[in-house]
C-alpha cells in the first residue's frame, strides 16, 4: 500500500465518507438586531442586563471583570464573589 493510499484511508475514517458536501443544509441563523442607547437603558433600568466593568476584587486580590448591579452590589466574573454596594 502506497503512502498515498494509506493517507486517504485514514481521512476517510475520520472524516467519514463525504456526508458533509451533501444532503439538508441547516437553516440560516438569524441574527440578533443591534441595540440602540435607548433600548439599552431601558434594558438596564429593568435589571434584565447589567452593566461590566473592571474593579477590585476582595477575593482574587486583584482587578477584574464585574457585573456591575442596579443597587450598586457587584459580582466577580472570575470567582463568583458578590461584594456590597458603595452606600
Amino acid at each position: 500500500m502506497s503512502p498515498r493510499t494509506a493517507a486517504r484511508a485514514v481521512r476517510a475514517f475520520v472524516r467519514g465518507p463525504g456526508r458533509h458536501r451533501h444532503g439538508d443544509r441547516p437553516a440560516p441563523i438569524e441574527l440578533p438586531a443591534l441595540l440602540d442607547e435607548a433600548d439599552v437603558d431601558q434594558l438596564l433600568a429593568d435589571g434584565d442586563i447589567e452593566a461590566s466593568e473592571c474593579a477590585p476584587c476582595p477575593c482574587c486580590a486583584r482587578t477584574t471583570f464585574h457585573a456591575m448591579h442596579t443597587d450598586g452590589s457587584r459580582t466577580c466574573w472570575t470567582c463568583g464573589t458578590t461584594t456590597a454596594g458603595e452606600q
